[in-house]
């Protein structure tokens, strides 16, 4: 376990725009310690009732889709749907979805910034049953072990296969590309099993700019509690609520 100090300063009270990652774009890798090609980083996490697990449990049988996030993160629950719909798609298909509960993003009064892993969990669980999450949540632990090895990012995305290799990164999820490209994993995979054609190794990277759905943010600004929305205005001079209502009259 980390020290105190530590603890407090992953778990900070409060959000700033240091939290996140790409506004310089020559600084737009989150985690440059991994990439792509390289071996997954293992590590135990704990399910919603409390069972010690590990990611090596799931990608040892599938190739595996992991998002962070938590309740407070209105980007990464307006993903959910994005993510409850490739499940359904490729479930069948050999690829597992998961998600790893991480700090909180806007820590406000109803859900504040954790103190205990037992809040953690708490909050964890919170998740699934307001949102109807129906993949997997583990939990990171109290000092964020697994959120630091693949990037402190409020909801990176990784894929890794079957070998615990990692074939995708990426510093938010966008659906269509994320889609495309576990299509391809699965057309790739079924090319390395086929002797008839010859075939080789791509390796590919990419930045792009892809415009935020604020819609939700109200929702979770209200259920994290105040000084939620109130960090994010203070951060950028801009309250995100106003500017959803903004681009949604136009």
């Amino acid at each position: 376990m980390g020290s105190t100090a530590q603890t407090s300063t992953y778990n900070r009270t409060s959000f700033t725009r240091d939290d996140l990652h790409g506004r310089d774009r020559s600084k737009a890798d989150f985690q440059p310690n991994l990439h792509v090609g390289m071996e997954a980083v293992d590590f135990p996490l704990v399910d919603l009732d409390g069972r010690a697990m590990r990611l090596s449990d799931y990608w040892d049988k599938k190739h595996l889709v992991v998002e962070f996030g938590c309740i407070t993160a209105p980007v990464f629950i307006n993903d959910l749907s994005s993510l409850h719909r490739m499940q359904r798609q490729f479930k069948d298909q050999g690829v597992q979805f998961l998600i790893i509960y991480a700090r909180e993003a806007h820590p406000g009064a109803h859900y504040p910034a954790h103190t205990s892993f037992e809040q953690k969990l708490k909050h964890a669980q919170d998740l699934k049953h307001q949102e109807k999450v129906d993949i997997p949540v583990l939990v990171d632990s109290l000092e964020g072990h697994a959120h630091h090895a693949y990037g402190v990012s409020p909801s990176p995305v990784y894929a890794i296969d079957k070998n615990g290799i990692v074939v995708y990164k990426s510093s938010w999820l966008n659906p269509g590309d994320l889609k495309s490209f576990l299509a391809e994993l699965l057309r790739s995979e079924a090319l390395k099993a086929s002797s008839e054609r010859m075939s080789r190794v791509v390796y590919s990277e990419k930045l792009m700019t892809v415009r935020s759905n604020y819609e939700v943010h109200e929702q979770v600004f209200e259920r994290a509690g105040p000084g939620a929305r109130e960090d994010v205005n203070k951060a950028f001079g801009v309250d995100p609520v106003e500017l959803a209502r903004k681009q949604n009259s136009r």
